[in-house]
């Protein structure tokens, strides 16, 4: 009896033993689909890497994914930060599946230029960085109509009664893609619209980068309305590139920080005030249930869509080029302009606890 009893525990230990080495090597054998993202820098990434965990979570514990890849994310604080994590993880690139990428800036285009030339597959979203080597070696560049929101907003003004002469101030995110296309798509909407190069540069002044953030947004547009560039005389627009930046100015316009007889005046001449991406607190202003900020009664308020859960959209391109299947380069995702009339139908990002 005690050599059966014997017996029977080392059949368990060779048992557990086995178990403990095919599960040994079937992680060995995943290869990792890794989502680089900046960390929550504003509003917008913040969600971006939410949307981001959700969907590697859901893939981590799907069966059929999880035979093959484990799905990780990589919150990167600056520039330097995310080309090191790269850097990192090409030390063992022949474990890595795939990357989905949103560079953090501009100042990564030799790190993806690194990552193709280790043949390891990548799809880029949002920022959209490009070189002759880039260009060949992405599988996908999955971003929203930036151009579109630029687009959108220069025909909402001119719906508004924008013409040449007024004064629009453009305050921008950064020095990326980004709000290069949104400024351009701007552009061409008054372009279409008859305006000529001269009418477009005389009009149009755009703000130093706001860094996406609603403090320097803020400190920027009231450093700029109490200098001589800020003239209420004329007729006032303002083209922001985030909700964020737009929040600033509101608390700015609805506060008391800035001249109240100049304010007075501006916003008597102002005439719309437009951002976009789908901030849930903005989303408050425009249906008037914000807490603290009202919604302007002397000016056209609204916000373009931005979604960030694009993001998964991204990762499941990249999941469909390890599947083998053909994908578009170019995705494009539209835009809608959201105002009082609308905001019912658009789901933001983020929260906001609405006033009743």
């Amino acid at each position: 009896m005690k050599k059966m009893k014997r017996l029977v525990v080392i059949l368990l230990v060779i048992a557990l033993a086995l178990s403990a080495v095919a599960c040994g090597d079937k992680k060995a054998e995943q290869k990792e689909l890794a989502v680089m993202v900046p960390h929550a820098t504003h509003g917008w990434t913040g969600a971006v890497l939410s949307y981001a965990q959700d969907k590697v979570e859901e893939l981590n514990k799907d069966e059929a994914f999880s035979e093959k890849y484990v799905a990780k994310v990589y919150a990167a604080t600056n520039v330097e930060n995310q080309i090191q994590q790269v850097d990192d993880l090409l030390t063992t690139k022949d474990q890595v599946a795939g990357i989905v990428i949103l560079p953090f800036d501009n100042g990564l285009q030799s790190t993806l230029e690194k990552i193709a030339s280790n043949d390891v597959p990548f799809v880029q979203f949002d920022r959209v960085i490009s070189s002759p080597v880039i260009d060949e070696a992405v599988k996908a560049n999955v971003l929203g109509d930036n151009e579109g929101i630029g687009y959108a907003t220069a025909e909402r003004f001119l719906a508004d009664g924008l013409v040449a002469g007024d004064y629009v101030y453009e305050m921008i995110g950064d020095n990326s893609s980004v709000p290069e296309l949104r400024s351009n798509g701007f552009r061409e909407a008054l372009s279409d619209a008859g305006w000529s190069a001269a009418d477009i540069e005389n009009t149009v002044i755009k703000s130093p980068a706001t860094g996406w953030s609603r403090d320097t947004g803020k400190e920027l547009f009231e450093s700029w309305f109490s200098s001589a560039q800020c003239d209420p005389s004329l007729t006032n627009w303002i083209f922001t590139h985030d909700d964020e930046i737009a929040m600033g100015i509101l608390e700015s316009m609805q506060g008391s920080a800035l001249d109240a007889s100049k304010k007075e005046e501006y916003v008597a001449s102002l005439q719309s005030l437009a951002s976009s991406s789908g901030l849930a607190e903005i989303y408050a202003v425009i249906k008037d249930k914000h807490q603290t900020i009202a919604l302007p009664t002397d000016y056209d308020l609204f916000s373009v869509t931005y979604d960030p859960a694009m993001i998964k959209d991204a990762i499941n391109t990249m999941i469909e080029v390890l599947d083998g299947k053909t994908v578009e380069k170019d995705q494009v995702i539209g835009v809608s302009v959201v105002d009082p009339s609308n905001v019912n139908d658009f789901q933001p990002f983020g929260s906001y606890d609405e006033k009743e």
